[in-house]
């Protein structure tokens, strides 16, 4: 068996978008489990990371509360609803999740994953590097000078502080104003400043909202 049939017969285990979700710390340990399958050794790159990195904000947090569960962000992408060839981008990958949900079971879509800490970046890769739809970043997009990924669709997650939650906002009007763009929202700190703040998002087309997360779409 191929290391990519390996992963896509691992992510066929993840639940389907059409079935309830399951109580959090259940979804959660499962994805536990389901990366100790997959081959990643995200024990040990965390305990490099507070070893080499340690004033880092990120540093030293649950390797879970740092991740979405497999089966809400399977839930995000039956809820978006990308079209064929669509780029879906995630602004902050960790160790590429929905990466390796789009590469085993979407081949229609491609994936940028974009990555701060290069310790994270180096074990995505490697577990994605079989999957051809599939690319990787590793940067500071929050800076001007960093790389930031052309896509139609961005998934952000909480920032460690406000400050690199705005300067990827201020980043994401530019393509909106050239195309229309979806921005999912996880996390309290990046739907509360959407939803006040962000009315090029919300005034529009209104939003859908899923638990933890919600779907903002621009109007070009």
């Amino acid at each position: 068996m191929s290391e990519s049939d390996r992963i896509r017969k691992l992510m066929e285990t993840v639940p389907s978008p059409e079935l309830a979700p399951s109580p959090y710390p259940d979804e959660r340990e499962f994805s536990r489990k389901l990366d100790l399958e997959l081959g990643f050794d995200i024990a040990a790159c965390e305990t490099r990371i507070q070893r080499e990195f340690p004033a880092t904000p990120w540093a030293g947090l649950d390797p879970e509360t740092l991740q979405t569960p497999y089966a809400e962000l399977r839930r995000m992408l039956g809820f978006l609803e990308p079209s064929p060839g669509a780029r879906i981008a995630d602004i902050g990958a960790g160790y590429g999740r929905m990466g390796l949900l789009i590469g085993a079971l979407h081949p229609e879509l491609r994936f940028i994953g974009v990555e701060v800490s290069p310790v994270r970046a180096r074990e995505g890769a490697r577990m994605l590097a079989s999957f051809p739809n599939v690319e990787w970043l590793c940067g500071d997009v929050t800076s001007s000078g960093g790389e930031f990924p052309d896509a139609d669709h961005y998934f952000m997650y909480d920032f460690s502080d406000l400050e690199s939650l705005f300067r990827v906002i201020d980043r994401l009007k530019p393509i909106a104003r050239k195309r229309k763009i979806s921005v999912i929202g996880r996390g309290r700190r990046t739907r509360d400043h959407i939803e006040r703040m962000e009315p090029w998002l919300t005034a529009i087309v209104p939003p859908r909202h899923f638990g933890n997360f919600s779907i903002y779409r621009s109007e070009a």
